[in-house]
């Protein structure tokens, strides 16, 4: 019953109570043995990430949708009923138990419902394309709508196919301590990347549990974030700007490039997320970030034209993460991006101010939606005839099993 509750208790924080679910996991995972960390793990993320689906499974059997919490039990149960290879013995009855116990009143809606799910199996998709896509993957249907205008329906489809795999451990190798080479020779866990030339994939278990993480000589990073830091292409002795830095994943990677040789002013909005900055430069030996606390939209306090360079890594829907932040397709809304994207537009407009001519900006995100990308990027040049797009890239998660990511790098004549 401890871990049932441990689980319904995530869960309910991440669905109804809208906590991140990799926080509120880390924090369950601490009260079991080892052992038994990897079912509730599995459970946990395996909900989020088919939650459209599972609930397409047994919402037919219902009049009208309970409770959000009894919904949380329902949702987490018919999961393991369908989609678990090894079904817990007596699943049915610990979940009806539970539901005495927890949810007073509920016992016997929660035992029709399950015992009908159990006989069903999973349910038939409707016949529309899209709306079939939309609950197979578990994406709201807008979505589905807004990449198949953007990106076409075969892109589209592959896509959300691809929000459905488990996320790679992948990690950088710290440059400034030792060589991939050498690194990967002395750790057998270690496997060579495909995309960042330091990148590297763990073959199993978690990186931040490794003596060389420990020790600085390796951080986590994705394998299409390690490419935005050589898009920028930093030189030694040279000042940058990270105007949207923290955790400090790129301008670690950055000062990297660069020798630890030179400035790189990492700001952030946030006061916490600035001693992330500092403590994860401090973690690799780095000591040519500086980094403070600001609103990337102002920094008054820098004069014009004083940054060689400027990463603008701006806040963004993160559509490119589902696969391993599954807690935003539970809650995503198509109105999310109209607060964004003004931000992101006056986070461009004030770097346009700061960095030097014949400098470099270069404009990235985590997202799959053009119009945080490339209709962020025509709006801009359209504003500054005074800036060249010199390349723009967008990675998809289908094609290389890392996060979708875009970048543009725009060069001030």
């Amino acid at each position: 019953m401890q871990q049932r509750k441990l689980i319904y208790d995530c869960l309910k924080a991440v669905m109804v109570e809208k906590q991140y679910a990799n926080l509120t996991l880390r924090h369950a995972l601490k009260q079991l043995p080892s052992e038994r960390r990897g079912y509730v793990t599995q459970v946990v993320y395996g909900t989020l990430e088919n939650y459209r689906f599972v609930r397409w499974c047994w919402e037919c059997f219902v009049g009208r949708l309970p409770k959000k919490r009894v919904c949380v039990l329902l949702d987490m149960a018919v999961y393991e009923l369908l989609w678990l290879e090894e079904v817990p013995y007596a699943l049915i009855n610990e979940t009806v138990d539970f539901a005495k116990r927890y949810l007073s009143g509920n016992a016997k809606l929660v035992n029709a419902v399950l015992r009908k799910v159990a006989i069903q199996g999973k349910r038939v998709l409707p016949d529309d394309r899209d709306e079939a896509l939309s609950i197979e993957t578990s994406h709201p249907l807008w979505l589905i709508k807004m990449w198949n205008a953007q990106y076409g329906a075969e892109a589209c489809e592959k896509i959300c196919h691809a929000s459905l795999h488990a996320h790679k451990g992948y990690g950088r190798v710290n440059t400034l301590k030792i060589s991939r080479s050498k690194l990967l020779a002395q750790e057998p866990l270690f496997l060579e990347g495909t995309l960042g030339e330091d990148s590297f994939v763990m073959a199993q278990g978690n990186i931040s549990d490794t003596k060389w993480y420990q020790d600085g000589y390796v951080a986590i990073q994705d394998e299409a974030s390690q490419l935005i830091a050589p898009f920028l292409a930093p030189q030694p002795k040279e000042r940058i700007l990270d105007a949207c830095s923290a955790p400090g994943t790129k301008a670690c990677h950055m000062a990297q490039l660069m020798k630890d040789q030179g400035e790189i002013i990492s700001v952030d909005v946030h006061e916490h997320r600035v001693k992330l900055i500092e403590e994860g430069a401090a973690r690799l030996g780095i000591t040519c970030i500086k980094a403070m606390l600001g609103d990337a939209c102002e920094l008054s306090q820098f004069e014009d034209e004083s940054f060689d360079r400027i990463l603008c890594d701006v806040p963004c829907s993160g559509y490119g993460t589902l696969s391993h932040k599954s807690d935003i397709k539970v809650h995503m809304e198509s109105s999310d991006m109209d607060s964004l994207i003004p931000i992101q537009a006056a986070i461009l407009r004030r770097a346009a101010q700061l960095v030097k001519r014949g400098g470099v900006i270069v404009y990235s995100t985590c997202t799959l939606n053009k119009k945080e990308n490339e209709k962020q990027v025509a709006a801009f040049l359209k504003e500054h005839s005074e800036f060249l797009l010199v390349e723009e890239r967008t990675l998809f998660p289908y094609e290389y099993g890392c996060d979708g990511f875009y970048m543009a790098k725009l060069e001030r004549k």
